[in-house]
């Protein structure tokens, strides 16, 4: 669930990370001799290619999927040539809208609303992760409890404008932002350690653990779905012309991806192994296990794994337009395209093969 941008040259060794991993010195691939016969069973189907674009590094969060049906080998059987990239820029995801890139991650409704405002052609289809990985720690036993308590205090801000789950809790909470001093902070959490900033924006699956065992800094954490911001988490976008004229090899993307979710949650040993082999050597094995045991409830639902809820987006505009974040909603209909995850879930299950 960790959504700790990279450097130009750390998506570049995690990708080069990836595809040594991915592929033996002649380019074959290094799936399994079942995924081999899958290959051989997917004959009838015609191949097709499909690019994937990664928002952060290989951790075992919600996009981890993608890289479990590649060694599953789910996307042989489907007849899908898989392969993938990073972004270290949300404004990236414009290269889906151009069809380089077929689908990818995002996360947050606010780059998806801004995107599709702007006539790019992009549609959510699937929730990855149910809820915002984005929190807010403070020191382990600190008398701030919530928002209205950040008053007085030194809050820190990330890159880029204030989140949006900061500024949806400080109008649920009736803070007088006059009264807060935010502080522009990293990704590095050292802010909170050597006492810089009272509040520090977290993301949930990571940092967290960072604080605690590689800074000796403790936290508690303060949730925006109790403050007013129930924000969507992980969410996985598609070219929405693509979707139109390719349906079947979406589908075909969709179900080996969604399997392999369904097998991310039921294998922690697994999912935590393929992490580490993906992953290079930026996160340690504790931490892929810390990002798994945080990311795999939220990757579940009733209605099965990536399901995704129109109400819950529609909720999501209401608060970006009351906030200011948009002038006027659009429609949650062009924004959100449920249609594949209804065909591909039955009783709450990925109907596979």
């Amino acid at each position: 669930m960790s959504e700790i941008t990279l450097t130009r040259r750390k998506a570049l060794m995690s990708a080069a990370a990836a595809a040594v991993v991915a592929c033996t010195p002649g380019g074959t691939s290094t799936a399994s001799p079942s995924a081999a016969g899958s290959a051989a069973g997917s004959a009838a189907k015609s191949v097709v290619p499909f690019n994937w674009l990664f928002g952060f590094t290989v951790q075992a969060n919600p996009s981890m999927p993608v890289i479990i049906a590649k060694e599953h080998g789910y996307y042989d059987k489907e007849a899908v040539k898989i392969s993938w990239d990073f972004t270290t820029d949300s404004t990236s995801i414009r290269l889906i809208g151009t069809n380089q890139y077929q689908a990818g991650s995002v996360s947050d409704v606010l780059t998806v609303a801004n995107f599709v405002q702007q006539g790019i052609p992009l549609v959510a289809m699937c929730q990855q992760g149910q809820n915002t990985a984005r929190v807010f720690a403070v020191k382990k036993g600190s008398s701030i409890k919530r928002p209205k308590d950040f008053e007085g205090k030194k809050v820190g801000v990330k890159p880029g404008a204030p989140w949006t789950e900061y500024l949806a809790m400080l109008a649920f909470d009736k803070v007088d932002r006059s009264k807060i001093t935010e502080v522009p902070v990293g990704f590095s959490s050292v802010e909170m350690k050597d006492g810089l900033v009272d509040v520090l924006p977290v993301f949930i699956g990571n940092e967290p653990f960072v604080l605690a065992n590689q800074l000796n800094t403790p936290v508690d954490i303060i949730y925006p779905k109790d403050f007013g911001a129930p924000m969507v988490g992980t969410t996985m976008v598609a070219n929405k012309d693509y979707i139109k004229n390719n349906r079947d090899a979406m589908i075909r993307f969709m179900k080996a991806t969604m399997k392999a979710q369904e097998d991310f949650i039921a294998n922690k040993a697994d999912t935590v192994q393929i992490a580490v082999q993906y992953g290079g050597t930026a996160t340690t094995r504790a931490q892929h296990e810390y990002i798994y045991d945080v990311s795999a409830p939220d990757m579940q639902d009733p209605a099965g794994v990536g399901t995704i809820h129109k109400d819950k987006w529609q909720q999501n505009l209401d608060i970006l337009v009351q906030l200011g974040l948009l002038k006027s909603a659009p429609k949650v209909d062009d924004l959100v395209d449920d249609s594949i995850m209804k065909e591909i879930l039955s009783g709450g299950k990925v109907i596979y093969p």
